[in-house]
């Protein structure tokens, strides 16, 4: 309403400036107007264009002209006056016109102005009477697996990683997680995921990110969350190709998670190209471009047993090249003392607890990651070598022993109208602890996997994945050699 009366304003204004106008022009134009006094009827030929003063055959009337005479067209000293003064007169209404005119625009101006700050308020208002909670989101996914075995030992077959593989065991509901996540303010942001597969409810994850500044360049991240480690155990399982994450880094930070606080910081372009990322090419999400901090260093959801925290540091970086491709590599690392699970195990020949130090064992890592994303050709590999608790080989107590390995893994992403579809290959090595695992046994690894992931859409994904598995049973201590088995999962996201 404010607006058409400003615009009704503006309109009524140029009306009265444009009559005055025309008003001075008129008088004007009056002033010098010449007055016929004889009068001359003319005719056209329309074929030949000849003017001809008198009709005829095939001539055309064109009208009556009179002629002028200057000299009666003279006005008189009085009548020029009037002229004048009227001219006078329009000027000066015309010179009032114009200061009104002006008036009225600041008045214009000064409502406008108003008006634009009443509108920025009405908004702010909206703005802050928005509730926190209307900005959290609820999402999370679920996977469905069932396994088979092909050749070799499959029945003494087990992996700390995956029981779906474990003898007597079909389908399998591998994932059931439920997330809660969002903004309380610019500088404040919560996340909680609960777990709800394997027939109990857990917590994975409740942390908030605080932030230093309105880019979120600068945060800390207190609460129970993954460790900055290597790019395997900070990328989700919805995401991974391979079903499982490589034993030589899972080994190191069981559920990839633990209680602590972490800093990290991501300058805010790049904060951009991991969310890029993230969406599309399977990366591992924002864990900054730097991140360290401290953490109990016993397990997610494990109370403290020695008053000592573990350190953990990663530096990584997504390099952009010309052509689109992105390349992401880093270094990481932890240490800390570790203070192990130990019990009688019969079946694995272990009649008395082994001895151990109470106050903790060393555990500590050092590892690298390399990733070129699948645009559309991919290959991912990591590394780390360290010391973890182990059990010795007499199995009577536990000491400090070295552990390395790996994996290498290559992929191809196929875009078509089917959706996505992403072949792969992926080879693992791993010699050292399952520290996680009661008694911390020592374990060999040797793997070979082969799949097909087909994403149909962004809620639905389908893998089949042959396994050749080389690989210590933890619960019997026994090797099982050249094992086959086929794996299933569907996935979904909601």
């Amino acid at each position: 309403m404010k607006q058409t009366a400003l615009n009704k304003a503006r309109s009524t204004l140029t009306e009265r400036f444009i009559s005055a106008v025309f008003s001075i022009t008129t008088i004007a134009l009056l002033s010098s107007v010449v007055i016929p006094v004889h009068a001359l009827t003319l005719y056209v030929d329309p074929d030949t264009e000849q003017v001809y003063t008198s009709p005829g055959k095939n001539r055309v009337k064109l009208g009556t002209f009179k002629q002028v005479d200057e000299s009666d067209n003279a006005q008189s000293p009085e009548e020029v006056k009037a002229v004048e003064n009227k001219l006078d007169q329009k000027m000066e209404e015309l010179k009032a016109m114009e200061a009104r005119i002006e008036e009225q625009q600041k008045v214009i101006q000064e409502v406008a102005q108003q008006n634009e700050e009443t509108i920025a308020k009405t908004e702010s208002s909206k703005k802050e009477e928005k509730k926190w909670y209307d900005r959290i989101k609820i999402g999370g996914y679920t996977q469905f697996r069932q396994g088979a075995g092909l050749s070799g030992d499959f029945q003494g077959l087990a992996s700390p990683g995956d029981k779906a593989i474990e003898e007597d065991t079909n389908f399998f509901i591998r994932r059931a997680r439920l997330v809660f996540q969002g903004d309380v303010s610019d500088h404040l942001k919560i996340y909680m995921q609960t777990e709800f597969a394997g027939g109990t409810v857990g917590v994975r994850d409740m942390y908030g990110d605080i932030y230093f500044d309105k880019k979120k360049e600068f945060r800390i991240r207190p609460g129970l969350s993954k460790i900055p480690n290597s790019f395997e155990l900070l990328q989700s399982s919805r995401d991974r190709l391979a079903l499982e994450r490589a034993d030589a880094l899972s080994s190191g930070v069981r559920n990839e998670r633990d209680t602590g606080i972490f800093f990290y910081w991501t300058p805010e372009h790049i904060q951009k190209r991991f969310s890029y990322l993230r969406s599309n090419l399977k990366g591992s999400g924002d864990y900054g471009v730097i991140g360290f901090g401290a953490y109990t260093g016993q397990g997610i959801n494990e109370r403290d047993e020695n008053d000592n925290v573990h350190l953990a540091a990663r530096v990584t970086y997504p390099f952009q090249f010309s052509n689109g491709q992105i390349f992401e590599t880093g270094v990481y690392g932890y240490t800390g003392k570790f203070v192990p699970r130990v019990g009688t195990n019969i079946d694995a020949g272990i009649i008395n607890n082994p001895t151990f130090n109470n106050k903790g064992h060393r555990d500590e890592r050092i590892g690298f990651h390399a990733v070129l994303y699948p645009q559309p050709f991919g290959f991912q590999t990591e590394w780390n070598w360290g010391r973890s608790p182990q059990l010795s080989a007499d199995r009577t107590q536990i000491e400090s022993g070295s552990i390395n390995g790996g994996y290498v893994q290559a992929m191809y992403k196929i875009d078509n109208s089917w959706g996505t579809w992403i072949p792969y290959v992926k080879w693992q090595k791993y010699n050292g602890a399952e520290k996680d695992t009661t008694n911390t046994p020592f374990s060999r690894v040797r793997e070979t996997e082969v799949g097909l992931e087909w994403q149909v859409n962004k809620q639905i994904e389908l893998v089949a994945a042959y396994s050749n598995m080389d690989r210590t049973n933890v619960k019997t201590l026994k090797q099982v050699n050249n094992a086959n088995i086929m794996r299933f999962q569907l996935q979904w996201r909601y």
